[in-house]
């Protein structure tokens, strides 16, 4: 409530209380005003301190950066303190991030890195995508902390301070990529941080690859904590991959053993709601909790979550996490939809037409957001040979320049290109 208007109420009471206990004599009440209730509230405040010191601070200002808004500033979301331009490091480029993935273990291979840089150096490409914690759960950067599980999965690849500095004195945007919650490296650790079988051994997918547990708070913190020093270290944006749980977990889920952490004892959520509630709050939280970094956000998700919309077996609502995140790049990439997806019969045969497409369906989302995001798109460089005959196709730098194209086409301009071992096509106009 207003707090002129309880000392309007405050007020008034005393003096209909006053006025009855007088004589008959019956007198007039007196008007009250603005002024009248300031003088009132001064007195209050002066002899009994009955209202607290937020009387004195105005209307929407933040008092702390992800604190939850208190009665007097109820419409003001102070996590949202930051927008992304105001997080964006001089090295943002100001025509768009165009980005390729530099897998972290080709860095120290001067053949791979001096085709990576000669290739930044030589066409509109102005970006990396370096990764922090790669897909199986190692700490590649030497990152200096007391924090025990960070040492234990640290292997040191590359001085992240010297690799950024170098980066940037090429003028490239350096993106620091983190595999969230698939790992295979601290859950060997803390095997109570993934999800266990009824021998107590840990669950692995055919891949032999393991997930944490997105329901507990450790192992949020302990993303959170490998991405702040990352921003520390200098990174410019930080990017959560794998922000799920592993595919078909609606399938099996129920037949291992983990910790619902605070939803534990919740009934009114079915368990698919849970998972959302679970990775949704992750994404909010690691936004607030690198705000004071001053370094942007982005996540990645699957094409498909756009379709669903909100896609309960691995706890990803597209909205909910795009509305959380300062950049959203989805992974659309031809060859991972099926037939008929968008119209499209054999999806990774028609690049152009499938970008084109799934960026249709995705402005009209995003554009109802409250906070949206900005799309920037991972895009294959990759033969996806293993889809079947007749399904796919030689990506060369014919079939990235149509995706590339249909980008621009839709009016955008940030992208990331994606070949996990960092061997990119030539002769494309990015």
């Amino acid at each position: 409530m207003n707090i002129k208007r309880k000392l309007s109420y405050l007020f008034l009471s005393l003096m209909l209380v006053l006025t009855s206990c007088t004589n008959t004599n019956q007198k007039e009440v007196p008007e009250v005003d603005d002024k009248t209730i300031d003088q009132a509230a001064d007195e209050i405040l002066k002899d009994n301190g009955l209202i607290n010191d937020a009387i004195d601070k105005p209307i929407g200002k933040p008092y702390e950066v992800g604190v939850t808004p208190d009665d007097y500033n109820m419409d003001y979301d102070t996590s949202r303190l930051l927008s992304l331009d105001e997080k964006k490091t001089k090295f943002y480029p100001k025509d768009g991030v165009k980005g390729l993935y530099f897998n972290t273990y080709s860095v120290n291979t001067p053949e791979t890195y001096n085709k990576i840089m000669d290739l930044l150096e030589s066409t509109d490409l102005n970006a990396v995508v370096i990764d922090i914690k790669d897909d199986w759960g190692n700490v590649t950067m030497n990152f200096d902390t007391d924090d025990e599980n960070i040492k234990y999965s640290k292997i040191d690849i590359v001085d992240p301070k010297a690799l950024i500095e170098d980066f940037h004195s090429k003028g490239i945007y350096v993106i620091g990529r983190i595999t969230t919650f698939k790992d295979s490296i601290i859950t060997e650790k803390n095997p109570e941080w993934g999800f266990t079988l009824d021998d107590g051994t840990l669950w692995k997918n055919a891949h032999e690859e393991a997930f944490m547990n997105p329901f507990l708070k450790e192992v949020q913190d302990y993303d959170i904590n490998i991405a702040k020093l990352a921003a520390q270290a200098g990174f410019d944006e930080i990017q959560f991959d794998y922000v799920r749980f592993a595919e078909g977990f609606e399938t099996f889920g129920d037949t291992l053993d983990y910790s619902r952490g605070e939803y534990e004892d919740n009934t009114e959520l079915d368990e698919g709601e849970k998972r959302v509630a679970a990775i949704t709050g992750f994404v909010k939280r690691a936004r607030e909790e690198l705000q004071s970094y001053n370094v942007p956000m982005s996540i990645d998700v699957f094409g498909y979550a756009l379709q669903v919309r909100r896609a309960e077996g691995i706890g990803q609502d597209f909205d909910e996490m795009s509305n959380q995140t300062d950049v959203i790049s989805s992974m659309i990439y031809p060859s991972h939809w099926g037939s008929w997806s968008f119209d499209i019969e054999k999806p990774d045969l028609e690049p152009y037409e499938l970008v084109k497409r799934y960026l249709d369906e995705e402005k009209e989302v995003l554009s109802q957001l409250d906070h949206p995001p900005v799309s920037r798109p991972w895009i294959q460089d990759f033969t996806a040979s293993w889809i079947g005959e007749g399904n796919w196709m030689e990506y060369d730098g014919e079939a990235v320049q149509a995706q590339i194209d249909a980008i621009y086409d839709q009016g955008l301009n940030e992208y990331l290109i994606w070949n996990a071992n960092s061997e990119y096509s030539s002769g494309v106009d990015y």
